[in-house]
């Protein structure tokens, strides 16, 4: 007999609308076992489309339908596993983001909101000139191609230390009818790239956040993002140092570096792209921290 404390499982024969409500509380009965209190429904809602290849439209209109005993064992398990911590975007595996769909892998981060300030920043550097990109550490594609999806008259290079996350990227690139403009090369950083024609504009999300620190973050992230995408180093800065005094070999006069940044690190990430012969400049998010820096490579006149 379900209870509060003891939710119902989904069954054969339930609708759509019922299946719904009982993992939404299934869902909600996980998250407080972990002492989260959120509300479940809108991923009982995307985990249930996903799984019965339904728009929300669709599932709207089909809330009488039944569902079959291998659906509804299906339901349940996502569930479950939602509510123990599992992401919504690694069960069903693609998420969102700058309004257009991604595949995700095992080593690939979950794309994030925040960092679609870096495609802001890129798009209002190159405007609509023919323009080479390099997407260092390049993961799922999603910043590269969503610059691509908006300038065609762009090209970009994503690279990876992961061949994992470049199949992925090519995956992406080919659903969003992009594989024209996109090519990926296996690289740790911009060791594969010696024979590489100069960027005009460079970015990245590297890692960035401090060896020590990675065992205390949500775990959502801590358990489910692939660790190398998100170890920085000792201070975090490791990635940023690299990308400093190696990139301007890679770059056109007066090409941009443009690099996702943790909410503490502008200050320090600022002073390394001043060694190295850039100007910068901050963008703050909405929740007013920094969270982009846009380098500009300084031509010296003699």
């Amino acid at each position: 007999m379900p209870t509060p404390d003891r939710p119902g499982a989904v069954l054969h024969g339930d609708t759509i609308a019922v299946a719904r409500q009982k993992m939404r509380r299934l869902i909600e009965h996980g998250f407080k076992a972990r002492q989260r209190h959120e509300d479940g429904g809108l991923d009982a809602r995307l985990l249930l489309a996903h799984h019965l290849q339904l728009s929300r439209s669709e599932l709207i209109a089909a809330a009488d339908r039944p569902v079959t005993a291998v659906q509804a064992t299906a339901l349940m398990a996502l569930a479950v596993e939602r509510g123990t911590g599992v992401p919504v975007a690694r069960l069903v595996g693609e998420t969102e983001f700058w309004s257009l769909p991604f595949y995700l892998s095992a080593e690939t981060l979950v794309p994030r909101q925040d960092s679609e300030l870096l495609v802001e920043a890129a798009l209002s550097r190159i405007g609509d000139q023919v323009s080479h990109i390099l997407d260092i550490g390049t993961g799922s594609g999603c910043l590269a191609l969503a610059i691509l999806s908006e300038r065609p008259a762009a090209s970009a290079l994503g690279t990876d230390i992961s061949s994992d996350a470049l199949k992925t990227a090519r995956r992406n690139a080919d659903r969003l009818h992009l594989t024209d403009r996109f090519s990926t090369r296996l690289s740790d950083v911009f060791d594969g790239l010696q024979d590489s024609d100069p960027f005009d504009l460079i970015l990245s999300n590297p890692p960035y956040i401090a060896s020590a620190v990675i065992d205390g973050l949500d775990s959502e992230v801590r358990d489910h993002d692939p660790r190398g995408a998100l170890d920085g180093g000792v201070d975090g800065l490791e990635f940023y140092r690299r990308l400093a005094t190696q990139s301007a070999a890679f770059l056109r006069p007066e090409g941009y570096l443009i690099v996702e940044i943790g909410f503490d690190q502008a200050v320090n990430v600022a002073a390394l792209l001043h060694q190295a012969g850039y100007r910068s400049e901050v963008l703050r998010d909405l929740a007013g921290h920094p969270r982009v820096l846009i380098g500009q490579k300084i031509v010296r006149k003699h």
